[in-house]
């Protein structure tokens, strides 16, 4: 059961679902925690936003019932008391970092940060093919250099990650290999930060985004590049490159084990199948399972001499549908950090509507197309719309994916079919 109330009625012990308005209004990177300290309260009264929604859960039971006399019912979900409290979906938050590590939310123009962007990846680009022609003369790798480049690309994806990330889609084939790095880096960065991870290991990972195709060195221009199926000596070629890459790194200093790990074991496939080790499930490690999955979204996502490349949002349906391939709960947090999601997502607009989403749209498809048909606010549905999303979108933005289950759609496959019409 969800309160909505203001900022300045927030009292210590409740638990903060979700703030209403825009995310530059408050200064929280996360927003869902418990208000545990003085320090806390503050910043959250001291919020730029009308209302915020309380979970009453959640929170303590001596606060709720003090609040429960003056905020009302919720607007934002309709449930009588019998019905009990009522989950989100949504994987349950830590409680809120103290504030020395509450990080501010700067944002600039996706257009600047673009225009900064391509000089980045310029940079990048060259880092990395110099990388690989020390390592091909049979030179140590040397992580010193690529750290700060990491952190600039960090840094980037922080003031805006869909920028660099869009960005980096567009490759020419003779750049494939190297700007393939630079996106894998950024992705992993982005997705490390999606699961609040500390930021050395959110650096670690970009180090490992960098250095993770390593191996590629080993296989000739005629293989990389051929536009048609692989014979079976030129795939064992192939496959062997993560143990090549590996064996690189190894030999090297001060290379980081997420970099070795992710390098080694970004073609496991969560049933085993993958290669070289044959790892399934448990067996692989958080960060192996995230190398994975950015290592083939950037791949699908780009055109290659054999295939073009598919939009974000047809990759990630194909990416869902792959069964035993990878982590599938994984994926969805993958999606989350980017703002995209599969066809048939519920997703809830920052207009208080819900959608489905239903494709790509724009230049290079950086676009999402929402089919709105739900009012939150109403609790009832209207004649559906179509809507498309640009990444740099303010108001209209997709907020978030959202539950069926929490908005009572009983039936969600046949809600969804009737909606779409299919």
């Amino acid at each position: 059961m969800l309160l909505r109330i203001k900022p300045e009625d927030v009292e210590i012990g409740m638990y903060i679902h979700a703030f209403e308005g825009r995310w530059i209004d408050h200064p929280f990177w996360r927003n869902r925690f418990l208000v545990e300290t003085p320090e806390q309260l503050a910043l959250v009264r001291g919020a730029e936003v009308p209302h915020l929604f309380v979970d009453r859960a959640r929170s303590r039971r001596a606060t709720m019932a003090n609040a429960a006399h003056g905020a009302g019912r919720s607007k934002y979900r309709a449930s009588d008391e019998k019905d009990g409290p009522v989950s989100s979906g949504l994987p349950p938050a830590d409680p809120l970092p103290t504030p020395d590590r509450i990080k501010p939310q700067k944002r600039s123009s996706y257009a600047r940060e673009r225009r900064r962007a391509a000089a980045l990846v310029d940079k990048s680009k060259h880092a990395v093919f110099d990388m690989f022609e020390e390592a091909r003369l049979g030179r140590a790798v040397e992580v010193a250099p690529l750290v700060p480049l990491a952190q600039s690309i960090g840094q980037s994806i922080e003031r805006d990650s869909k920028a660099l990330i869009n960005l980096v889609r567009l490759k020419e084939k003779d750049e494939y290999t190297y700007l393939h790095s630079v996106a894998v880096c950024a992705l992993m960065m982005n997705f490390a930060r999606q699961l609040d991870l500390s930021e050395s290991e959110v650096r670690d990972l970009g180090v490992a985004g960098l250095l993770h195709d390593l191996g590629k060195i080993a296989i000739a221009d005629a293989i990389l590049m051929k536009p048609g199926a692989l014979e079976r000596h030129e795939r064992t070629v192939v496959e062997n490159h993560p143990m090549a890459g590996f064996d690189l790194l190894a030999a090297s200093a001060d290379i980081p084990e997420a970099a070795l790990d992710v390098c080694r074991h970004h073609h496991e496939k969560v049933d085993g199948t993958g290669y070289p080790d044959r790892l399934r499930g448990d067996q692989l490690s958080l960060y192996a399972r995230m190398g994975a999955i950015c290592d083939v979204y950037d791949a699908v996502t780009s055109n290659r001499p054999y295939k073009q490349a598919w939009t974000p949002c047809e990759a990630l349906t194909a990416m869902q549908s792959w069964e035993g391939h990878i982590d599938r709960q994984l994926l969805e947090r993958f999606a989350d950090s980017l703002g995209i999601f599969p066809v048939g997502t519920l997703v809830r607009l920052s207009t208080g509507l819900l959608g489905i989403v239903i494709g790509s749209d724009g230049e290079c498809a950086e676009d999402v197309v929402v089919r709105a048909f739900f009012d939150c606010d109403a609790l009832d549905e209207f004649p559906p719309f179509d809507q498309s999303i640009a990444p740099s979108a303010e108001h209209p933005r997709i907020v978030g994916r959202d539950s069926p289950t929490f908005w009572r759609f009983d039936n969600w496959d046949a809600t969804r079919h009737r909606i779409l019409g299919s």
